[in-house]
C-alpha cells in the first residue's frame, strides 16, 4: 500500500505480476523485466538446479564466481557493487515501484538502502528455490517450531540422544562439553549452532588462534530489528486493498513512508533513536488458523530500524512506546489496527539477544552484505579442535534454508569418516 491510496501485489505468478505493474507503472514494465531478468541470470550461474550450487561448502573465492558469471557486467554490480536505491533507480521510474522493493535489500541488515552492497542483500533472500518457485518463501504449518520437532524427529530415529535444558559452560577442545551442573559429555566432535562469538566464549581462550579470536571480535553483528508479535480480535483493513479482489492478509505487507524516511530511519538508529523507516507484515493466520483460537488472528511485524543501545532510557522503560511507533506506521494503511490488537509484546536487540542467545539480537549471526559474504563468510571448520559451527554464520549465511547445517555435517563426515 502506498500513501497516495494506491497499491500494488506482486504475485509469484509473473503474469500476474506483470498485469499489476502495467496497470500502476505501465512504463516500469519493462524495466521491471530487465530487472526480473538480472536477478534470474544470476541465481542460474550461482545457484544452478542439479550440480554446481555455490551455496554448498565450500564457500567460492572471488575468481569462481567471476568465472560464473561470464563477464556479465549487470550481475557483477548487484552481487557486489551497488545499493538498492541505484538498483531499483537503473530499471524503474516509478517511486513507488522502487518502494515496492526497498524493504528486501535492508532486511535484517545494518544498512540504509543508499548502501552500496543491500542489493546484494536482496538477492541472497531471493535465491533460493522452494516447490520449484524461485526467490519464494513459505509458512511452516503449526509455526516455525515445526522444524525443530521434525528435525528432533529425525534425530532421535537414527540413534541421537536430545537433553533439553542442559545449559553447557564449556566447550573442552578435545575432550567434550562441560555442563553447568559440572556433568562432562565426552566426545571429540562439538557442533554449536550459536553464534560464533557466544560459541567462542565458551572455550578456554589458550585454545583459540589470536587470528581467529580477532576475526570473530571484528564480525559484524548488531541488528537493526525490532520485532513486533501480537494477538488480535479479528485482521485490520487496508483500504489500498479494497478494490483489488484478493486477500492482503496473505501477502507479506510492506509498510514503508519513501526512500527518504527509511534513510532518515537509519540515521536516527545510529545515534540511539529508534524510528521505523519500514515494516515487513505478515499475517500467518491468514494461511494457517491452527496457531490461534477459533476466530483470532497473528500478526507479526519485522520492523527497522532499532538500535541495541538506545540514546535515551531503556528497551524496559521505552518498550511500549516503540510498539506504538509500529502500530502507528500499520495505521496509516490500515487504520483500524489498534482495535484490532488484543496484546502485543515487542522485541528489540537486547531482549532477542537474552531470549533466544543471538549476540547483538543479529538473526542471521553476521551482516550478509558482500564483504561478509562467500569466501569473506565463516567456514564450518573452526581452527579449535574438534569444534564445528553449524549456525548462519557460515557460509551461505542466514535464512531457514538448512544449507548451513547440511554444510557443517558433511565437514565433520569428511573429517571423521575412515577412509
Amino acid at each position: 500500500p502506498f500513501e497516495d491510496g494506491s497499491s500494488i501485489q506482486l504475485w509469484n505468478d509473473d503474469a500476474r505480476c506483470e498485469a499489476e505493474i502495467a496497470r500502476l507503472a505501465p512504463k516500469d514494465l519493462a524495466g521491471w523485466r530487465a530487472m526480473q531478468g538480472l536477478k534470474r541470470r544470476l541465481r542460474d550461474a550461482l545457484r544452478p538446479e542439479g550440480d554446481g550450487d555455490l551455496w554448498l561448502d565450500p564457500a567460492p573465492e572471488r575468481e569462481e564466481i567471476e568465472r560464473r558469471l561470464r563477464g556479465d557486467a549487470e550481475a557483477h554490480a548487484l552481487l557486489f557493487q551497488w545499493s538498492m536505491v541505484e538498483m531499483v533507480e537503473r530499471y524503474m521510474d516509478d517511486e513507488r515501484m522502487h518502494l515496492a522493493y526497498l524493504g528486501q535489500g535492508v532486511i535484517g541488515t545494518n544498512a540504509s538502502p543508499h548502501d552500496p552492497g543491500t542489493a546484494s542483500v536482496w538477492f541472497h533472500h531471493a535465491s533460493g528455490r522452494m516447490f520449484g518457485m524461485p526467490g519464494t518463501w513459505g509458512y511452516v504449518e503449526g509455526g516455525m517450531g515445526r522444524v525443530s520437532l521434525a528435525l528432533a524427529v529425525a534425530a532421535s530415529d537414527a540413534g541421537a540422544e536430545i537433553r533439553c535444558g542442559a545449559e553447557v559452560a564449556a566447550v573442552v577442545p578435545g575432550e567434550g562439553v562441560r555442563l553447568e551442573s559440572g556433568e562432562l559429555i565426552r566426545t571429540g566432535v562439538v557442533v554449536s549452532n550459536a553464534d560464533p562469538r557466544r560459541t567462542l566464549a565458551l572455550v578456554d581462550p589458550g585454545a583459540v588462534p589470536a587470528a581467529y579470536r580477532e576475526r570473530i571480535d571484528r564480525w559484524r553483528l548488531r541488528s537493526p530489528v525490532v520485532k513486533l508479535n501480537a494477538a488480535l480480535h479479528r485482521l485490520p483493513t487496508f483500504p489500498a486493498a479494497a478494490s483489488g479482489g484478493f486477500k492482503p492478509h496473505r501477502a507479506m505487507i510492506d509498510v514503508t513512508r519513501g526512500l527518504d524516511a527509511a534513510q532518515e530511519a537509519f540515521a536516527d538508529a545510529e545515534r540511539g533513536v529508534p524510528n521505523i523507516g519500514f515494516a515487513e507484515v505478515y499475517f500467518q493466520t491468514a494461511y494457517d488458523p491452527s496457531v490461534a483460537p477459533q476466530g483470532k488472528h497473528l500478526v507479526s511485524v519485522f520492523a527497522q530500524y532499532a538500535p541495541y543501545d538506545l540514546a535515551e532510557g531503556t528497551w524496559d522503560s521505552r518498550r511500549s512506546e516503540i510498539g506504538r511507533q509500529i502500530l502507528d506506521a500499520m495505521a496509516e494503511f490500515a487504520p483500524d489496527v489498534a482495535d484490532c490488537v488484543a496484546e502485543y509484546e515487542v522485541l528489540g536487540p537486547p531482549d532477542i539477544e537474552r531470549r533466544i542467545g543471538l549476540t547483538g539480537g543479529h538473526i542471521f549471526q553476521g551482516e550478509t552484505m558482500p564483504d561478509q559474504m562467500w569466501e569473506h563468510r565463516l567456514t564450518p571448520r573452526t581452527p579449535v579442535a574438534g569444534l564445528y559451527l553449524c549456525g548462519a554464520a557460515p557460509h551461505p549465511a542466514g535464512s531457514v534454508i538448512a544449507l548451513n547445517g547440511r554444510n557443517a555435517a558433511m565437514a565433520v563426515l569428511g573429517d571423521t569418516t575412515p577412509a
